[in-house]
Protein backbone atom coordinates (compact mmCIF):
# COMPACT_ATOMS: atom_id res chain seq x y z
CA UNK A 1 0.00 0.00 0.00
CA UNK A 2 2.55 2.39 0.91
CA UNK A 3 4.42 1.99 -1.92
CA UNK A 4 2.05 2.41 -4.21
CA UNK A 5 1.70 6.01 -2.60
CA UNK A 6 5.64 6.63 -2.93
CA UNK A 7 5.23 5.53 -6.86
CA UNK A 8 2.61 7.86 -7.11
CA UNK A 9 4.29 10.76 -5.53
CA UNK A 10 7.15 10.36 -7.66
CA UNK A 11 5.53 9.54 -11.11
CA UNK A 12 3.48 12.69 -9.82
CA UNK A 13 6.76 14.52 -9.49
CA UNK A 14 8.61 13.68 -12.63
CA UNK A 15 5.45 14.93 -14.74
CA UNK A 16 5.49 18.24 -13.32
CA UNK A 17 9.11 18.51 -13.59
CA UNK A 18 8.51 17.52 -17.21
CA UNK A 19 5.01 19.67 -17.59
CA UNK A 20 6.97 22.74 -15.90
CA UNK A 21 10.14 22.62 -18.53
CA UNK A 22 7.26 22.18 -21.28
CA UNK A 23 5.96 25.29 -20.13
CA UNK A 24 8.15 26.99 -20.09
CA UNK A 25 9.73 26.17 -23.59
CA UNK A 26 6.54 27.31 -24.81
CA UNK A 27 6.61 30.78 -23.09
CA UNK A 28 10.49 30.88 -23.83
CA UNK A 29 9.34 30.75 -27.68
CA UNK A 30 7.33 33.81 -27.69
CA UNK A 31 9.06 36.24 -24.98
CA UNK A 32 12.89 35.66 -26.49
CA UNK A 33 13.24 37.96 -29.25
CA UNK A 34 16.95 36.48 -30.93
CA UNK A 35 16.26 33.09 -32.36
CA UNK A 36 19.09 31.41 -30.93
CA UNK A 37 17.59 31.98 -27.55
CA UNK A 38 14.73 30.60 -28.89
CA UNK A 39 16.32 27.60 -30.39
CA UNK A 40 17.74 27.40 -27.14
CA UNK A 41 14.78 27.23 -24.73
CA UNK A 42 12.99 24.48 -27.51
CA UNK A 43 15.50 22.20 -27.21
CA UNK A 44 15.90 22.42 -23.28
CA UNK A 45 11.61 21.53 -23.89
CA UNK A 46 12.36 18.24 -25.90
CA UNK A 47 15.28 16.55 -23.70
CA UNK A 48 14.09 18.17 -20.28
CA UNK A 49 10.65 17.97 -21.05
CA UNK A 50 10.09 14.69 -22.65
CA UNK A 51 12.47 13.31 -19.96
CA UNK A 52 10.61 14.18 -17.32
CA UNK A 53 6.63 12.50 -18.80
CA UNK A 54 8.60 9.36 -20.24
CA UNK A 55 10.25 8.85 -16.66
CA UNK A 56 6.55 9.97 -14.66
CA UNK A 57 4.73 7.64 -16.99
CA UNK A 58 7.96 4.62 -16.89
CA UNK A 59 6.85 5.28 -12.70
CA UNK A 60 3.38 4.93 -12.88
CA UNK A 61 3.55 1.47 -15.18
CA UNK A 62 6.32 -0.17 -13.95
CA UNK A 63 9.45 -2.03 -16.05
CA UNK A 64 7.98 -4.01 -18.60
CA UNK A 65 8.75 -3.93 -22.81
CA UNK A 66 6.90 -0.70 -22.95
CA UNK A 67 9.39 1.45 -20.53
CA UNK A 68 12.51 -0.02 -22.08
CA UNK A 69 10.86 1.54 -25.80
CA UNK A 70 10.15 4.64 -24.08
CA UNK A 71 13.52 4.68 -22.48
CA UNK A 72 15.44 4.26 -26.20
CA UNK A 73 13.48 6.69 -27.23
CA UNK A 74 14.46 9.56 -24.56
CA UNK A 75 18.08 8.50 -25.46
CA UNK A 76 17.37 9.03 -29.37
CA UNK A 77 15.99 12.36 -28.38
CA UNK A 78 19.05 13.22 -26.12
CA UNK A 79 21.19 12.41 -28.75
CA UNK A 80 19.65 14.41 -31.88
CA UNK A 81 17.66 17.46 -30.42
CA UNK A 82 21.11 18.79 -29.24
CA UNK A 83 23.26 18.13 -32.49
CA UNK A 84 20.35 19.29 -34.49
CA UNK A 85 19.89 22.64 -32.32
CA UNK A 86 23.49 23.23 -32.60
CA UNK A 87 23.61 22.71 -36.11
CA UNK A 88 20.69 25.05 -36.62
CA UNK A 89 22.53 28.10 -34.60
CA UNK A 90 25.65 27.55 -36.35
CA UNK A 91 23.61 27.87 -40.01
CA UNK A 92 22.50 30.90 -38.19
CA UNK A 93 24.98 32.55 -37.35
CA UNK A 94 26.71 31.80 -40.38
CA UNK A 95 24.42 33.79 -42.52
CA UNK A 96 25.15 36.76 -40.72
CA UNK A 97 21.50 37.61 -39.92
CA UNK A 98 21.62 37.38 -36.17
CA UNK A 99 24.03 40.61 -36.38
CA UNK A 100 21.41 42.29 -37.92
CA UNK A 101 18.83 41.18 -35.69
CA UNK A 102 20.67 42.82 -33.49
CA UNK A 103 20.64 46.19 -34.37
CA UNK A 104 16.73 45.82 -35.06
CA UNK A 105 15.65 45.34 -32.02
CA UNK A 106 18.05 46.03 -29.35
CA UNK A 107 17.58 44.11 -25.73
CA UNK A 108 17.95 45.06 -22.24
CA UNK A 109 21.76 44.36 -22.12
CA UNK A 110 22.30 46.62 -25.01
CA UNK A 111 20.62 49.46 -23.82
CA UNK A 112 22.35 49.00 -20.61
CA UNK A 113 25.52 48.70 -22.47
CA UNK A 114 24.43 51.88 -24.69
CA UNK A 115 23.89 53.92 -21.30
CA UNK A 116 26.93 52.70 -19.41
CA UNK A 117 29.08 53.81 -22.80
CA UNK A 118 27.13 57.32 -22.75
CA UNK A 119 27.89 57.84 -19.22
CA UNK A 120 31.81 57.42 -19.84
CA UNK A 121 31.59 59.24 -22.71
CA UNK A 122 30.11 62.61 -20.59
CA UNK A 123 32.67 61.57 -17.93
CA UNK A 124 34.98 62.34 -20.14
CA UNK A 125 33.94 65.20 -21.60
CA UNK A 126 33.13 66.74 -18.30
CA UNK A 127 36.66 66.21 -16.90
CA UNK A 128 38.13 67.53 -20.76
CA UNK A 129 36.01 70.57 -20.07
CA UNK A 130 37.11 71.05 -16.46
CA UNK A 131 40.57 70.42 -17.48
CA UNK A 132 40.26 73.31 -19.65
CA UNK A 133 38.70 75.21 -17.45
CA UNK A 134 41.72 74.99 -14.87
CA UNK A 135 44.38 75.51 -17.68
CA UNK A 136 42.29 78.98 -18.57
CA UNK A 137 42.72 79.84 -14.72
CA UNK A 138 46.12 79.19 -14.61
CA UNK A 139 46.84 81.00 -17.49
CA UNK A 140 45.07 84.20 -15.79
Amino acid sequence: MIWSWVRFILGTACLIFGLFFIVSSVVGNFKFKFALNRMHSAALGDTLGLLGIVVGTCIYHGLNVTTLKLLAIVALVWITSPVASHLLMLMELSSGRYTEEIHEEPSDEQGLERYTVDMKRNAIRNYDSDKNKDKGENDK
